[in-house]
C-alpha cells in the first residue's frame, strides 16, 4: 500500500519542483485589500504574519497536527482540514509532502502556498518537558525606525507659538519575543508613533506603548496560560473577536472565524487586546476557558452640564496617538473590568460551546444624537452570552453561533461549506442581527463594522476547472433594517457579486482577472432637506494580475484595475496600474524589489486600495486618489543567517495638488515621501 501511494504522489506532481514558493502573505495582503474596501478600519494586529514566519523555522509536522495546529496556519477551510484528517486516519501517515495532492480539496496553488510552513515526519508525537518550553524555541529582537520627509503643519513652530506635535516625526519599534510556536511564548513591545514625545514631556516613561505577555500552551491539562496581553476570540466573533479576521474576500470560502480562544497579543494595536490573566483547561472531549483584565482606554471625556449626572464618554479613541495636548488628555479617560469564559465540548466531529463576557466601565458611554445611533452601544455595563455550534458529516460542514445581550436582543449567524463534488465547493451563509444588539469587541461577518442592524444571505463557489485553472465567485444580499451611518433609510437593501478566474500554469506564475458589483444606497451630495434622501449607488470593478518569473532571479508583478462609482449625476471613475520586480542575487543575500503605480481617482467612491509586503511584518496600505504617481525600492540584506536587514523608500506624488492631507497633517506640496529601516536577530 506504501509503495503504490509513494508512486501516485510522484506521478501527481511530476515536473511541479520549481524554484521557490508562492508566498502566504500575498493571499492575506489579497484578502485585506478587499476588506479595505468594506470598511475603514485598517487592521493593526500581524500576529498571523508572526505565526507563519515562526512555521518557516519550526515547520508543523502534517502528521502530528491536529485540528488546532492546522487551523492556527489560517490558510486552510474547514473542509480542507476535514478531508486531511480523514486521509490520515484511513490510509495512515503521509509519506511525503508531495502526497498532499491526493488529499481531496489539496489542489497545487494551495499546496504551494502551505509548503513553506509544513514538514513531514513518521516521528512519534513528542512529549515536552517545561525545560523544553524554555529552550527549544527562538529568540526574536526587531528594531523598526520610520519617517516621513516632508513635515505636517503640526511640527511647524512660529515666532508666538510652539508645534503642535510635541514629538518628533520619528516612528520606533522595538519588540523582543520568544516563540515555540504551539508550546510558549513570552516577549515585551515598545512603541512610538510619529509626533509623541519620548523620554520627555507627556512620555517621561519613554515610549508611548508597552505591552508584555506571557503565554503557555498544550501544557498536560492545560490548554493554554496567558498573562499581561492577550486576546480572546469566542464562537463566530458575535461576542468577542479581537484578532485578525476577514469578511468578504476573494478567498470565497473562508467565512468561517478560525481560532482558539486565548492567544498572546504581540502587536502594536493599541485597543483590541485584554491585559489580565486567563487560562484553558482540558480533560478529554471538555474544555473550559475563564479570563479578567483591567486596563485603562483612551476616550472622549466630558463632563456633565448637571449637577446630578456624572461625566461619561462619548466615544472610544482606537488610533493610539498622543501626539497633541488634547490628544494626550484622552489617554487612559476611562478604566474598563472585563470577564469572561466559555465551556466546549469536542469530540473531534463535533462541537459546541457556550460563550459569556461583561465589561464594566469607570464611566457611562452616551451616544451621540444622531438618529442612526438611537441603537448604539450606551451606558457602563454590557453582558452578552452566546451559544457556538460546527461540525461535519461526510461532505458538509456547519457552523454558526447565536448571541443574546443584556437588553434580550439577539444576533445569529449560521453556514455551512459542503464538497458537492471533487471539483467544486460551496458555502452558504445566513446572519440575521438585530438593530439594538449591543457588543463592543464583535467581529462577525456582515457589512458593518459590529454585528448589529443587519441580515442577509451569502453564497460562494469554488470550481476546479483543471489542475490549472479556477473560478470562484460569491453573491451577498443584505438589507439594513433601521438607519446606519450616510444611510438615511430604514430597509435598505443592496448587493454585491464576485467573480475571478485564476490560472496557475506552474509554481510560479499566476494570473486573475476578477470582476465586482456592488449596489446599495447612501445619502444625496449636496442636499438641503432637514433629512438628507438617499439615493442609490452603484459600484463596478475590474482586476488583471499576472505574477511571473522572468528567467533567472527576475520575477514580474503586473496589475490593471478599473472602477466605476455612480450615485444618482454623480459619477467617478478610478484606474491603477502598476509594475513591480523582485530580483534575488545568486550569490549574495541580497534581494532587492521596487514597485511604480500610475493611478487616476475622481473622487472619493472611486478611491483604489493597495496592500504592498514592504518588510517582515510590515504591510504599507496605499490608498489612492487623485492623480498621480507612486513608487518605492525595497532592500532586504540577510548579514548573516539570524541577521537581517530591510530599507525602503516610498513616495507619491501627485499632479495638481498644492497641499496634501488635512488638519495638523496637512503637507505643503505635491508629494509625501517616507524611509523606513528595519534590523531583526534571532539567537
Amino acid at each position: 500500500m506504501k509503495s503504490y501511494r509513494i508512486i501516485l504522489a510522484g506521478c501527481l506532481l511530476l515536473g511541479a519542483c520549481g524554484q521557490g514558493y508562492a508566498q502566504s502573505a500575498e493571499t492575506l495582503s489579497a484578502a485585506g485589500e478587499e476588506q479595505l474596501e468594506n470598511s475603514t478600519i485598517i487592521p493593526e494586529d500581524d500576529t498571523r504574519w508572526q505565526q507563519l514566519n515562526a512555521y518557516t523555522r519550526h515547520k508543523m509536522d502534517l502528521n502530528l497536527a491536529d485540528a488546532a495546529a492546522l487551523r492556527s496556519l489560517g490558510l486552510l477551510t474547514p473542509l480542507q482540514i476535514n478531508s486531511l484528517l480523514a486521509y490520515r486516519r484511513l490510509l495512515g501517515k503521509l509519506i511525503s509532502i508531495y502526497e498532499l495532492q491526493a488529499v481531496p480539496g489539496f489542489d497545487e496553488g494551495l499546496i504551494n502556498r502551505i509548503l513553506p510552513y509544513i514538514t513531514v515526519d513518521a516521528g512519534l508525537q513528542p512529549s515536552y518537558a517545561l525545560r523544553d518550553y524554555l529552550h527549544k524555541g527562538e529568540h526574536a529582537l526587531l528594531l523598526r525606525y520610520g519617517r516621513q520627509l516632508e513635515l505636517p503643519r503640526g511640527y511647524a513652530h512660529t515666532d508666538s507659538t510652539a508645534a503642535h506635535y510635541g514629538g518628533s516625526p520619528d516612528q520606533l519599534l522595538l519588540r523582543y519575543r520568544y516563540n515555540f510556536p504551539r508550546y510558549a511564548s513570552w516577549g515585551l513591545v515598545m512603541e512610538k508613533d510619529a509626533g509623541e514625545q519620548f523620554f520627555k514631556g507627556a512620555q517621561k516613561q519613554g515610549f508611548d506603548f508597552y505591552s508584555t505577555h506571557l503565554f503557555i500552551r498544550n501544557y498536560k491539562h492545560i490548554k493554554a496560560l496567558a498573562l499581561g496581553d492577550f486576546t480572546v476570540n469566542m464562537g463566530q466573533g458575535l461576542i468577542n473577536w479581537q484578532s485578525l479576521a476577514f469578511g468578504k474576500s476573494p478567498v470565497v470560502l473562508q467565512v468561517k472565524r478560525e481560532g482558539e480562544v486565548l492567544n498572546p497579543y504581540a502587536s502594536t494595536g493599541e485597543f483590541y487586546f485584554f491585559r489580565g490573566a486567563g487560562i484553558t483547561l482540558q480533560q478529554r472531549a471538555w474544555q473550559l476557558t475563564a479570563f479578567v483584565s483591567l486596563r485603562k482606554l483612551d476616550g472622549n471625556l466630558f463632563e456633565s452640564d448637571t449637577l446630578e449626572a456624572a461625566s461619561y464618554i462619548s466615544s472610544f479613541v482606537t488610533t493610539g496617538y498622543h501626539r497633541t495636548a488634547l490628544e494626550a488628555a484622552k489617554r487612559g479617560a476611562l478604566q474598563q473590568r472585563s470577564a469572561g469564559g466559555n465551556i466546549v465540548y469536542d469530540n473531534g466531529n463535533w462541537r459546541i460551546g457556550l460563550n459569556v463576557i461583561q465589561h464594566k466601565f469607570s464611566a457611562p458611554l452616551q451616544k451621540n444624537e444622531q438618529p442612526y445611533n438611537l441603537f448604539a452601544p450606551e451606558g457602563d455595563r454590557f453582558f452578552n452570552a452566546s451559544i457556538d455550534y460546527s461540525g461535519t458529516w461526510k461532505n458538509v460542514h456547519a457552523f454558526g453561533e447565536t448571541a443574546v445581550d443584556a437588553g434580550g436582543h439577539l444576533a445569529t449567524v449560521n453556514g455551512i461549506l459542503a464538497g458537492i463534488h471533487p471539483k467544486a465547493d460551496v458555502a452558504l451563509l445566513y446572519r440575521s442581527y438585530h438593530r439594538a444588539y449591543q457588543s463592543l469587541y464583535s467581529n462577525a461577518f456582515g457589512n458593518n463594522y459590529r454585528p448589529a442592524n443587519e441580515s442577509g444571505w451569502y453564497a460562494a463557489i469554488t470550481l476546479r476547472l483543471t489542475p490549472q485553472l479556477k473560478m470562484e465567485a460569491y453573491a451577498d444580499l443584505y438589507r439594513f433594517p433601521w438607519l446606519k451611518y450616510r444611510v438615511n433609510r430604514p430597509g435598505a437593501n443592496g448587493r454585491e457579486l464576485l467573480m475571478s478566474l485564476t490560472y496557475t500554469p506552474d509554481k510560479q506564475t499566476e494570473a486573475f482577472i476578477r470582476y465586482s458589483h456592488k449596489t446599495g444606497w447612501e445619502n444625496s451630495a449636496g442636499s438641503n432637506n432637514y433629512i438628507t434622501p438617499v439615493a442609490p449607488l452603484t459600484r463596478r470593478s475590474w482586476r488583471c494580475q499576472v505574477s511571473m518569473p522572468l528567467g533567472g532571479p527576475w520575477k514580474l508583478r503586473s496589475r490593471v484595475e478599473l472602477n466605476h462609482y455612480t450615485k444618482n449625476s454623480d459619477k467617478q471613475q478610478g484606474w491603477l496600474c502598476f509594475q513591480e520586480l523582485q530580483y534575488r542575487f545568486p550569490t549574495l543575500p541580497l534581494r532587492l524589489s521596487g514597485r511604480l503605480t500610475w493611478f487616476s481617482a475622481s473622487g472619493s467612491g472611486s478611491t483604489l486600495y493597495a496592500i504592498e509586503s514592504n518588510m517582515l511584518y510590515s504591510n504599507s496600505v496605499m490608498q489612492l486618489n487623485g492623480d498621480g504617481w507612486q513608487y518605492n525600492i525595497n532592500i532586504r540584506w540577510g548579514i548573516t543567517k539570524r541577521i537581517a536587514v530591510w530599507l525602503r523608500w516610498n513616495q507619491v506624488m501627485y499632479r495638481n495638488a498644492a497641499t496634501l492631507g488635512s488638519g495638523w497633517d496637512e503637507v505643503s506640496g505635491k508629494q509625501k515621501s517616507t524611509i523606513q529601516l528595519q534590523a531583526q536577530q534571532l539567537f
